[in-house]
């Protein structure tokens, strides 16, 4: 439990809450080492459609003070009654549906962060498609309630374990993802593309090191193939394709490995249709250790695929690439037991990994869209530090005979948990002045007198 520094807007009484079978834990024990639940069947034991979600926003006045909602830089901060332990996803849900209750419609995605890491991964709930040629159906559950923009939301579990590492291409970068693939399947080849839930690449397919799984494969001799661990994550070209960024006249042909016999596995990485692709192991080891590592070799038939292979079985995307949407808004949201929200330091982390976050999907797209994650003014909004209990408080001193013209060197009251801020108005500003890339809970950015 982190030191409880309560945000005074948003700290309510603890109400009952009927659970769902099942927690967000108990599911991800029943699946071990499993980090993306997306179309899982094992999602509805959580309460979460394994399908196209439900929205249900309530007005605001009507939750009776179960949840409530404060909107601070760009993260929409929503305390709910319920813990770690027994988080489920009627929580998620509910949390969604305050949100959405509170703001209006200009998103097109919500991603829902939490604090504290749990044993479970993370999953894109859809809402809405009315693409074809993505292998998936048309439906939208959004529109009823006013929110036609809204194409989905993530679950992304805790913003802090997001560090800047392979691993958030393959957490965040896949779930965003998921709005547009892996779906599609190839003229005559039935279900052969597809791995684990039939919502991502198989991993005997080329697939440049997607962020939608697969693996970066190489022949290097006729019938005998090496992974490429170390190549750049990213989205394929098909992928571009289905998400509407690229031409269908530019996506180069891909292959896959029918019948494969594994010749070399060093790390003992799981080589199933459905296992994680090999360069997920750069986020469990260090960048020695993962550049030290041989690469998995396996014999098998080679099957070459083409664009046109799967829009024979697919259909054309439509719309097509040159009229398709290529600027995309996100609501960042932090959800958080009423009893244990997070502190000021906490906050300006979350900031800072949403515009990284934001930073890197572009990049993924090789930036042939915009994600935009600004979060307006539509909600309940304070961009105050004062807004969080023992939060750095501006003293304005004047100190001639220092650089800056601040009293004690620039640094102003502490925040909880004895770390301290920069010139009070860094913090106000939420620009973190000194906290670095990932700084967590009790990080300073003064020293300490």
């Amino acid at each position: 439990m982190r030191p409880l520094a309560p945000l005074v807007a948003l700290l309510l009484p603890m109400a009952a809450h009927a659970q769902a079978p099942y927690t967000l834990e108990e599911v991800g024990a029943m699946a071990p080492g499993q980090r993306s639940f997306t179309n899982s069947p094992l999602l509805p034991y959580t309460g979460i459609p394994e399908g196209p979600s439900s929205i249900e926003p309530t007005d605001p006045g009507e939750r009776g003070g179960e949840y409530a909602t404060l909107d601070i830089g760009n993260f929409s901060l929503v305390a709910g009654p319920w813990t770690y332990a027994d988080l489920s996803g009627d929580h998620i849900l509910a949390t969604l549906n305050e949100f959405l209750g509170r703001h209006e419609n200009e998103y097109d995605f919500v991603s829902i962060f939490i604090a504290e890491p749990i044993d479970f991964g993370s999953f894109y709930s859809p809402l809405q498609n009315a693409t074809t040629g993505l292998g998936s159906e048309v439906f939208d559950q959004s529109t009823l309630w006013g929110f036609d923009e809204l194409e989905g939301y993530l679950f992304m579990n805790s913003i802090f374990d997001y560090q800047g590492s392979p691993r958030d291409a393959l957490f965040f970068g896949q779930e965003v993802g998921h709005r547009w693939g892996a779906y599609v399947r190839r003229a005559e080849g039935g279900r052969d593309m597809l791995g684990r839930e039939d919502a991502h690449w198989s991993f005997f397919m080329e697939s440049q090191n997607s962020t939608m799984e697969g693996n970066a494969w190489v022949e290097t001799e006729q019938g005998v193939f090496e992974t490429r661990h170390l190549d750049e994550i990213g989205y394929s070209q098909l992928d571009m394709y289905l998400m509407g960024f690229l031409d269908p006249d530019e996506v180069e042909d891909w292959f896959l490995i029918d019948n494969p016999v594994v010749l070399d596995n060093e790390y003992g990485w799981p080589t199933d249709i459905d296992s994680a692709p090999y360069y997920a192991v750069r986020a469990l080891v260090s960048q020695e250790e993962a550049e030290s590592l041989a690469p998995i070799r396996v014999a098998g038939d080679r099957v070459d695929i083409s664009i046109e292979d799967v829009i024979a079985e697919n259909g054309p995307r439509v719309p097509g690439w040159d009229t398709s949407q290529r600027e995309f808004d996100m609501a960042f949201v932090l959800m958080m037991p009423a009893s244990d929200p997070i502190t000021f330091d906490e906050y300006l982390v979350a900031e800072d990994t949403a515009e990284e976050l934001t930073r890197l999907w572009e990049e993924l797209v090789d930036g042939n869209a915009l994600l935009r994650h600004d979060l307006g003014q539509s909600g309940s909004y304070d961009f105050s530090p004062g807004a969080f209990a023992g939060a750095p408080t501006w003293e304005g001193a004047f100190d001639p005979t220092s650089d800056t013209g601040i009293a004690s060197g620039g640094c102003a009251a502490s925040v909880g948990g004895g770390s301290r801020i920069a010139g009070g108005m860094c913090a106000l500003l939420g620009l973190g002045l000194g906290l670095g890339r990932r700084r967590r809970r009790g990080a300073t950015c003064c020293p300490s007198p």
